[in-house]
């Protein structure tokens, strides 16, 4: 609270004048418009922000939501920014319902894919799961903060940036997004190309970076690896026994569509980056194929040389599959997670020795 006190006479300018205070609706349409980046599917809500961020939006938003009873959002932007701290305030309004971003504005009752949200606007935008740009007729940029007032030190603007660098790394943006802001004036813009923004996890269209954990289950531990998308999970299973290693990967979406990938499929196997793991026919083994609830599982023992394969890859993938037919994917990129892969592999043949 002390730093939001201090600096707040600290706003970002928008490139645009005279903008009017951000206004939010949710108009019913059809989905058939759906992002390019990621179909959100016809359950989830469209809000639509637009105008300049005040210190007060954050507030409004809240309201707009309760409201109208939303549950599940994506919220589209078409702003030139405006009071910084009001951007972070919104964005972590937004992340606390869980919801969803993205650019784009509503004309003749269906969603276009243009617009734009700058400066403070990228830092309510960065407040999304995930968050959706693909460019096009889409910006999203960035530049340096400013002060109205003269009196602010050189004190509290090294407080703002700290809050402004702790807050993008909370929503699972690269701090170095803060670095590049600061590289321009505050009177210019760095517009982020689509791939700038993927390297900077300013967006993720809807992944998430993967996550790994260690469980125990009857007395067992495991370790848990798991990558999170827009509409499904993907979950591997890495287990130890006797000095052996088991894979079982899996792809989370729901028991109905579970239950038709099961089905459908008649064989399955895992690939490690390029490189394919023991393909097998469905029934061959009793567990090669198995299907539990909402998860269709793959499973392997794996030998030392698979599981440096497996060490030396960046993705790992479960293939649930059918003859002539494209298979069903669990993809985990385990390149943030690979240290906690290794001493858990390590610990496991150490324990054989």
């Amino acid at each position: 609270m002390k730093i939001f006190a201090r600096a707040s006479l600290l706003a970002i300018a928008g490139f645009v004048g005279n903008a009017n205070a951000m206004t939010f609706s949710a108009p019913k349409h059809e989905f058939s418009d759906a992002l390019s980046s990621g179909n959100r599917g016809g359950g989830v809500a469209r809000i639509y922000a637009d105008g300049e961020i005040t210190s007060s939006t954050a507030m409004d938003f809240e309201r707009f939501v309760k409201a109208n009873n939303i549950t599940s959002a994506t919220v589209l932007f078409n702003s030139p920014g405006g009071s910084l701290f009001g951007g972070i305030q919104l964005g972590t309004k937004i992340r606390s319902f869980g919801f969803d971003t993205g650019i784009a504005t509503y004309s003749q009752g269906r969603m276009v894919e243009r617009g734009y949200c700058a400066s403070a606007c990228a830092y309510a935008f960065a407040g999304g799961r995930g968050r959706y740009f693909s460019g096009k007729e889409t910006k999203l940029g960035l530049h340096q903060f400013s002060a109205k007032s003269t009196t602010i030190d050189n004190g509290t603007s090294q407080e703002t940036s700290g809050l402004i660098v702790a807050y993008l790394q909370n929503m699972g943006v690269d701090a170095l997004a803060f670095s590049a802001s600061a590289s321009v004036r505050p009177e210019d813009i760095l517009w982020l190309t689509a791939q700038d923004a993927a390297k900077l996890r300013f967006s993720n269209n809807g992944t998430q970076l993967a996550t790994a954990e260690l469980k125990q289950a009857q007395g067992a531990t495991y370790l848990k690896v798991e990558q999170e998308y827009t509409n499904w999970n993907a979950r591997f299973l890495l287990m130890c026994s006797n000095g052996s290693m088991a894979l079982s990967g899996g792809l989370l979406t729901t028991v109905e569509d579970s239950n038709f990938k099961f089905e459908w499929a008649t064989n399955s196997y895992f690939t490690f980056d390029g490189t394919t793991i023991q393909p097998q026919r469905k029934g061959a083994t009793a567990e090669g194929l198995q299907h539990s609830e909402s998860i269709v599982w793959v499973f392997r023992e794996l030998s030392s040389a698979e599981m440096r394969t497996l060490l030396s890859s960046k993705t790992i993938t479960a293939w649930i599959a059918a003859d002539g037919a494209v298979g069903y994917t669990a993809v985990v990129d385990i390149s943030g997670v690979k240290g906690k892969i290794q001493d858990y592999v390590k610990n496991c043949y150490d324990a054989r020795r």
